[in-house]
This record gives C-alpha cells, structure tokens and sequence, in this order.
C-alpha cells in the first residue's frame, strides 16, 4: 500500500506524492486506488532533495488527470498481473 502525500496537477497530469521508496515503481507500472479503478504510472519523477537520504522517504509519479477524485490520505496499491 502507497499513501498518497500529496496531489498537485501539471498541465494535462497529475504529479502525485507517495510515502515511501517504492522502489517497485516504474514507467508504466499500474496502481489501483481504493475504488479499484486502475492507475497507470506514466512517469517517476526526478525530485531534488538537500540531504540524498530523504530519496526514501517519498516517491513522486505523474499520472494521467483523469483520476480527479485522488486526494491526501488515500491509499493505493500495486495491481496485481
């Protein structure tokens, strides 16, 4: 499971903020959130952090902006297949 930190739109995406390495993430990887509606990872995103450690502390994707309804707090999981 993914919380979801943060939710800001870019233009026709969504960047979206996860707790965590999530090392397993990767273009293309697929996401469900709560509802079971199916998210595709279009992009990991390159952040800058100050201290090279705080890289595991939070993962940034860009995903498509149909998923409008994705918000703080919600959970996410790796689909399975």
């Amino acid at each position: 499971m993914y919380k979801v930190l943060d939710v800001f739109p870019i233009g026709i995406m969504l960047s979206v903020t996860l707790d965590g390495s999530c090392s397993e993430l990767k273009n293309g990887s697929r996401l469900t959130d709560e509802e079971g509606n199916e998210i595709v990872v279009q992009s990991i995103a390159m952040t800058h952090n100050q201290d090279p450690s705080d890289i595991r502390k939070s993962t940034t994707i860009l995903i498509g902006n149909n998923h409008r309804k994705l918000e703080k707090g919600m959970q996410l999981s790796l689909a399975l297949g």
